[in-house]
């Protein structure tokens, strides 16, 4: 890895982007793999740090027309000295100076070889994708709905999500997992928010309440049918990127490094069900269809 090219790879899948033709920039073996890294690609990877969505699926394919699955695709990270790290295994932050972090492909398969240069291009399965970025988008909508419902219960003043209600999904979040077409999301209810002022003693009472409010708040903001962008301060992996759409008039603009739809009337229909398994804890899942 002392040759990891100098220039900056590029990352597209911000823009929709499911095909690149590009060019080996390095590779490197890892547990049986190879892990393929290009100048340029569309394959959005497992954030090894907010594990919320999975990696892309797709192929690799050779100007000769051979083609290799991707098995997973990964955060890469390239020390000063050129020591190649995978995932976990990274011991820098992203503005760690002389570090430069990319997506790898991890491919399987026997004999493989690419050599740096070789042009390639990259494929995502754009199906697997969308059903990703449905998923992704309406989670961020349910959030918003989630934080007017839950307005009321807070006593205290707290952060606020872009329509100036306290951030429940943010101070309260737990653990989000996305899958295609669904998201399950879990809430911290216990002595931490209870300190930041939030009572969830409502909540436990008529749980459904609180679903018929999300559900109804986000049939409303489909019917309008807003474009959704994703604005992006650089284009490399470790750039800060954000969910952009408008809701009843207003900009909304949300922290997120995945993938989306480009307007409301992709998502579908948008069904969020709220539970409690126990005093503390929140789940609602969101689904698509």
């Amino acid at each position: 890895m002392s040759n990891f090219p100098i220039n900056p790879l590029r990352i597209t899948f911000h823009t929709g982007s499911c095909r690149e033709l590009s060019r080996v920039a390095a590779t490197a073996k890892k547990d049986g793999v190879t892990v393929v890294m290009t100048e340029v690609t569309p394959f959005h990877p497992r954030n090894y740090r907010w594990p919320d969505q999975p990696a892309d699926k797709g192929r690799l394919q050779t100007a000769d027309g051979a083609r290799f699955d991707v098995e997973d695709a990964v955060f890469v990270g390239v020390s000063p000295d050129g020591i190649f790290f995978v995932d976990g295994e990274i011991p820098a932050k992203k503005h760690d100076e002389g570090w430069r972090f990319c997506v790898g492909h991890a491919v399987r398969a026997a004999n493989l070889s690419f050599t740096r240069g070789e042009e390639i291009t990259l494929l995502v399965d754009e199906d697997y994708r969308r059903s990703l970025s449905r998923a992704h988008s309406a989670a961020h909508l349910m959030a918003l709905a989630l934080n007017r419902s839950m307005e009321p219960l807070w006593r205290k003043d707290a952060v606020a999500d872009p329509f100036g209600a306290p951030d429940f999904d943010t101070l309260a979040m737990d653990v989000s997992v996305i899958s295609p077409l669904t998201c399950r999301d879990r809430y911290r209810l216990g002595k931490s928010l209870r300190k930041k002022g939030f009572s969830a003693d409502a909540l436990r009472s008529d749980p459904q309440k609180y679903e018929n409010e999300i559900n109804s708040a986000l049939a409303a903001w489909l019917r309008e049918d807003a474009p959704v962008t994703q604005r992006a301060e650089g284009d490399g992996l470790t750039s800060n990127r954000y969910f952009c759409t408008t809701l009843e008039g207003r900009s909304i603009e949300m922290p997120c490094g995945g993938t989306h739809v480009r307007a409301l009337r992709e998502i579908g229909q948008i069904s969020a069900r709220v539970s409690l398994p126990d005093e503390e804890t929140l789940i609602i899942d969101t689904s698509v269809s």
